[in-house]
């Protein structure tokens, strides 16, 4: 390694170093929630899907007069529908969604958001307005995108099957 390419990674740890965790109180606006799949409490499993596979999403915002009052999510279809043998066109979404799901809004903060889907082992969190309507999701792929944001260098140089490899020792002492 040059002394160029030295002091570069250097340069790059002391960066690392000063990050203090205080983006974890920026609020949701900034991971931009994805539009999510609506549906209406009168919809069928079947109609779910069609929207979830139409949006590209892993999940669906059951709504009633404009306000979220379940989801339907990827799990919910194999644990309740599949596994169940129900029939997804003549099965009621209100059947198997998950009712009144936990909601963020805008102004929470992404750490607030990250404990919430941990602690619930939640993929998918609705965003919504002072209303009840329905902004979007947010979803765990979009908080490690965030968080990976800030680490760029650990998590791009990460080795295949890391986990079974010695990691590279490095004049930083490890």
């Amino acid at each position: 390694m040059s002394d160029a390419e030295k002091r570069e990674e250097e340069r790059r740890y002391a960066e690392r170093a000063e990050i203090d965790g205080s983006f974890l109180n920026d609020p949701l606006r900034v991971l931009n929630p994805t539009p999510a799949a609506v549906i209406g409490t009168d919809s069928t499993v079947a109609d779910a899907v069609a929207a979830m596979q139409q949006r590209r999403c892993g999940c669906a915002l059951v709504v009633e007069d404009g306000a979220v009052t379940g989801i339907f999510t990827e799990r919910d279809l194999l644990l309740r529908v599949v596994a169940a043998g129900a029939p997804p066109d003549a099965t009621k979404i209100t059947e198997v969604m998950t009712n009144g799901p936990e909601c963020l809004t805008l102004e929470d903060t992404i750490g607030f958001a990250l404990h919430k889907m941990s602690v619930g082992a939640y993929r998918h969190l609705p965003v919504v307005d002072e209303t009840g309507q329905p902004i979007g999701i947010v979803t765990q792929q979009s908080g490690v995108r965030y968080l990976a944001g800030f680490f760029p260098i650990d998590v791009i140089n990460q080795p295949p099957k890391s986990y079974q490899q010695k990691p590279p020792r490095n004049q930083y002492g490890g």
